[in-house]
């Protein structure tokens, strides 16, 4: 309904191609994006960046949530939550969220997340 808080849950591996020898990452960049009809719950996303050291910095651009992950080894994991604010009534469709490193953007994936219907 409009004014609930919705969680977002995000998992993000370090998993490059075998062919490739990398010992870390380097800064990596995640960036979540929002359904239509949400808003980022600031306080959420602050409150994972001080639970995270990797955790260099955040950016919340229009609707997407941009995270700054520093030094993750090869086979590493992360996972983090955030809320999210319903603002109005909408069937919003799935949203395309990446990971990608910051110094060698061919090294990427990305998903899709579900679709959310608030009355």
């Amino acid at each position: 309904e409009v004014n609930d808080l919705v969680r977002v849950s995000v998992s993000l591996a370090f998993n490059p191609p075998p062919n490739l020898e990398i010992a870390e990452a380097g800064m990596i960049v995640l960036d979540v994006s929002v359904p239509t009809g949400f808003a980022p719950v600031t306080e959420s996303i602050v409150a994972v960046t001080q639970k995270l050291a990797q955790i260099k910095r955040y950016d919340v651009a229009g609707r997407k949530v941009i995270f700054y992950v520093e030094n993750m080894k090869p086979g590493e994991q992360i996972a983090l939550d955030f809320q999210v604010k319903a603002l109005y009534p909408v069937k919003a469709k799935g949203v395309t969220s990446q990971a990608y490193s910051y110094y060698k953007p061919d090294i990427k994936g990305e998903t899709l997340s579900a679709a959310v219907t608030v009355k």
